[in-house]
């Protein structure tokens, strides 16, 4: 019984209507046909959304973060009937070995390297991890197999490919963030940005024109954009801060926030 989506969309920005319409979409073919659905990777923001959907169409949701913290993850969408099947997110976990005495990969050759050669889009690769004496890559598991047997190299770096079980990954993933208390006359994005990453106005402009910014993990390219707490910035070459909190006025009337940073 396919349930009513009037009012639905009102909950979510403009921005983020087609990727609503799709999940409601991929909610209704669950209810209809009785069966679960994995989806491929989404980002936090996405994964949220997909989470208030499922509520709504009352239909069990499941993270692969429930493995492996990581930043993306595959949800499964499910009746009430699915028991998880940890084997079901199809997830591989790939190490990366390489002469790391000689170089250095980072973590935008891994991802170029496997968008070109595999011929596929970004939403079918997860987190790349680049630790200090490791290297992971998850990926969907069809095109983790082809990566193992095609790909050989990385920026002429000869490389070998070895499979790990995703729940006994040995590398954190917690990032650093730093928690700060800025000032602010207003939540523009030019001026969150320039403030939180200590840039010139100019220079924060020209980020975002350029479209190196990004907010929630979609390019953001108005300077005068008005955040809210919870967003995500993501600066292109110095990292991503997240408005955590809003702490008041200052005396001079400006606003005053609590920001996690974390730097590239």
């Amino acid at each position: 019984m396919i349930k009513k989506i009037e009012g639905l969309f009102q909950h979510f920005s403009q921005d983020e209507q087609a990727f609503v319409e799709k999940m409601i979409g991929l909610c209704q073919q669950v209810d209809e046909r009785y069966s679960y659905h994995l989806t491929s990777f989404l980002n936090p923001r996405e994964e949220e959304i997909l989470q208030s959907l499922t509520g709504h169409f009352h239909l069990k949701m499941y993270s692969s973060r429930q493995l492996f913290p990581t930043e993306f993850t595959r949800v499964i969408v499910a009746p009430d009937y699915y028991c998880l099947n940890e084997e079901d997110f199809s997830i591989m976990a790939l190490e990366i070995c390489y002469p790391r005495k000689f170089h250095q990969l980072s973590h935008a050759q891994v991802l170029g390297t496997l968008l070109n050669q595999l011929g596929i889009r970004r939403e079918f690769i997860g987190d790349i991890l680049v630790g200090d004496e490791q290297l992971f890559v998850l990926v969907e598991r069809r095109f983790g197999e082809l990566a193992k047997s095609t790909v050989s190299k990385i920026s002429r770096v000869p490389v070998t490919w070895k499979e790990h079980i995703l729940s006994e990954l040995p590398l954190k993933t917690n990032q650093d963030y730093k928690s700060h208390q800025v000032l602010l006359s207003s939540l523009r994005l030019d001026k969150l940005v320039s403030v939180g990453f200590k840039l010139s106005r100019s220079n924060a402009l020209k980020l975002i024109e350029s479209g190196h910014v990004k907010v929630n993990y979609k390019e953001a390219k108005q300077a005068r954009k008005v955040l809210e707490i919870g967003q995500l910035v993501s600066v292109r070459g110095f990292g991503r801060l997240k408005l955590k909190e809003f702490l008041g006025f200052s005396k001079q009337g400006k606003l005053k926030l609590d920001i996690e940073i974390i730097k590239k």
